[in-house]
């Protein structure tokens, strides 16, 4: 006897869900689509994808820190999905923790390779070694932090 996959990513309700959600964004609903899929976080807590696109239109509306909070879950839900993890990057770099941002990034390196954090790792030219590139990154904005703030 096998047991029927509800409420997973593949359930056509959560489908259908994110798909309206995406629909309103594109209409520039972006806060009916965040109210749209907080109460569907509701009825699925666990599913990472809807947390994933919470935490995109969150980014996209300027509230980072709720963008990092359901990035955060997601990312514990859905841990290699490379759209998730870049969300999740994004928003943690653009509020300032970009020492969190290359531990994401890296984190997410580990499972599997990322076409999008290769662009960026290659644009930064520090080097094809991404283990290298990314803790050089970290090295200078540290070196950067301390200038800053010393």
């Amino acid at each position: 006897m096998t047991k029927s996959k509800t409420g997973g990513k593949s359930d056509p309700r959560v489908v259908e869900a994110i798909n309206h959600a995406f629909d309103l964004d594109s209409k520039g609903q972006t806060e009916l689509a965040v109210q749209h899929l907080s109460a569907l976080i509701t009825k699925f807590p666990t599913v990472g994808s809807i947390r994933a696109c919470l935490a995109l239109f969150l980014y996209r509306s300027g509230r980072f820190d709720d963008a990092i909070e359901h990035g955060r879950k997601a990312v514990q839900f859905s841990p290699k999905s490379e759209k998730t993890s870049a969300v999740l990057c994004g928003a943690l770099w653009k509020t300032g923790r970009r020492i969190e941002a290359l531990d994401e990034m890296k984190r997410f390196l580990a499972i599997r390779p990322s076409e999008v954090y290769s662009k960026m790792i290659e644009e930064w030219n520090l080097g094809e070694d991404v283990e290298s590139a990314i803790e050089k990154a970290k090295r200078a904005i540290r070196k950067d932090d301390r200038h800053k703030f010393g």
